[in-house]
């Protein structure tokens, strides 16, 4: 485990006001509080759409980011929907700044598929649609390099695995609804016509939600309250599924964790027993070579 928590996502002058004592130390940490309440980013500037993209997606410093989502897939066939299995995931991520309008990072990846009903980790998925009992293997990605601008994310080389396929990704414009700032990334993963190898269609919209107090506050280096994730995707090769129409549907939500205490109990407890480099050194996987 860390030794220290490397995640802590403000130490700002809230929190410092918060704990002075004496009738005028609290009068002017009053007025403080009240002015970073109140603090705003414009959105049609395309600085501070920047700065909402990198304290909700990433971190204005290097520090370690931890964070995941836990939610269920379903299949869909002829437009009706199947409950199929729940999932786990957690992510490790370190950036850097590379200039004033780009940044880069190294992300980590580690899922699970559980049973829908116990919650329990699956080994074998008896499939409704076939009948048949699979193995379900555990999903280990990364290190992989990103980097990170208003144009969008992409990879300073392509994986082998997306060979010849098209990719597009995009972050919509922050908003601001109430004091609420929200983000929306879209990604798109599919063939281009006349494709030869097989057929593959990833479609994810992840909506991130931070208090614009929070990401308009300078001494605020990660701002997230939660991370929304809906995915349309074919399906995953360990189903056997080959041939047969429909696709999947995920969703799930989580955000971003202060320390690795925050990440789900049960999560903890397989990725100690199945990944136990991943807690215990995450600096070390992190600083090794990209997928």
């Amino acid at each position: 485990m860390f030794e220290q928590d490397p995640i802590t996502s403000r130490l700002s002058r809230r929190t410092v006001l918060g704990g002075l004592g004496g009738a005028g130390l609290m009068a002017s940490g009053g007025s403080a509080l009240a002015a970073t309440e109140h603090r705003t980013l414009d959105f049609t500037n395309r600085k501070d759409q920047l700065t909402a993209l990198i304290k909700m997606r990433a971190s204005m410093d290097n520090r370690i980011v931890m964070g995941g989502v836990k939610g269920l897939y379903y299949g869909v066939v002829n437009n009706k929907v199947t409950p199929l299995y729940g999932v786990m995931g957690g992510t490790l991520a370190r950036y850097e700044q590379l200039d004033e309008w780009t940044w880069a990072g190294v992300s980590f990846e580690v899922a699970y598929f559980t049973d829908w009903e116990t919650g329990e980790l699956l080994e074998t998925f008896d499939n409704p649609y076939t009948g048949e009992t699979v193995e379900v293997p555990q999903t280990r990605m990364g290190p992989s390099k990103l980097l990170l601008s208003l144009e969008g994310r992409r990879s300073p080389s392509e994986s082998p695995r997306l060979a010849g396929l098209d990719i597009s990704h995009r972050f919509i414009t922050p908003r601001n609804e109430r004091g609420t700032v929200v983000l929306v990334e879209e990604i798109r993963v599919g063939p281009p016509e006349g494709f030869k190898g097989p057929a593959f269609n990833y479609n994810e919209v992840t909506t991130y939600r931070a208090q614009m107090s929070e990401v308009a506050d300078p001494e605020v280096m990660i701002a997230n309250d939660s991370t929304h994730f809906n995915g349309i995707v074919s399906w995953r090769p360990w189903l056997k599924m080959a041939g047969h129409p429909g696709h999947l549907f995920g969703t799930a939500t989580g955000g971003r964790f202060k320390s690795v205490n925050e990440y789900p109990e049960y999560y903890i407890e397989l990725t100690n027993k199945h990944h136990p480099d991943v807690f215990a050194d995450p600096a070390a996987i992190l600083a090794g070579t990209e997928e």
